[in-house]
C-alpha cells in the first residue's frame, strides 16, 4: 500500500484524499494446482486469481480485475495507481486503535480433472475466495492560513 507514511511510533498510515495504491505481492497471484492420486485413480485442481477486493472497516471499497501495481518513488508522489488503487475519504481518528482494519480478498476460479482409472471427468467448482488483513492509520493534513 502507498503512500506509506511512518508514523512517530513505528506504524505505517496511508493520507486521506491521496491517491492509494494497492497490490498484493506476485507469488499470491499465480496458479496453484494440487494433485493426488492412487493407482489408477487421480484428481488435480486448479485455481485462477480473477480479481482483488479490497474492503476498510470504514466503508470504503475498491475492486481490481489483477494484483495490482506495487508502488515505486519513480511514478511520483500525487499519481494514481493504472489498475488498483482509490482515494480515502476520512480518517481513523477517533476509531480504536486509531485504525482501520483493511481486508484483502482474492476471488479464484476453480477446475478440476480426474480419473476413476476407467474414464476421466473434470468441470468447474464454484469460485473461491482468499482473505487476509491487516491494520492501517488514515492519516489527515490540515493546514491553516492566517492573513
Amino acid at each position: 500500500m502507498s503512500p506509506e507514511v511512518t508514523l512517530t511510533d513505528g506504524r505505517t498510515a496511508t493520507m486521506v484524499r491521496e491517491h492509494t495504491w494497492l497490490w498484493v505481492d506476485s507469488e499470491a497471484w499465480t496458479e496453484q494446482s494440487a494433485r493426488v492420486s492412487a493407482g489408477p485413480v487421480w484428481a488435480e485442481a486448479v485455481a485462477v486469481p480473477r480479481r482483488l477486493t479490497v474492503e476498510w472497516s470504514t466503508g470504503e471499497r475498491t475492486s481490481c480485475a489483477g494484483p495490482g501495481t506495487p508502488y515505486d518513488r519513480s511514478y511520483g508522489m500525487h499519481e494514481p495507481s493504472p489498475d488498483c488503487g482509490l482515494r480515502l475519504t476520512q480518517s481513523t481518528y477517533g476509531l480504536p486503535g486509531e485504525q482501520a482494519e483493511v481486508e484483502y480478498a482474492i476471488t479464484w476460479s476453480v477446475r478440476w480433472q480426474g480419473s476413476d482409472g476407467a474414464s476421466d471427468e473434470g468441470g468447474e467448482l464454484a469460485t473461491m475466495v482468499s482473505r487476509a488483513s491487516e491494520h492501517v492509520v488514515v492519516a489527515e493534513a490540515q493546514s491553516l492560513r492566517q492573513d
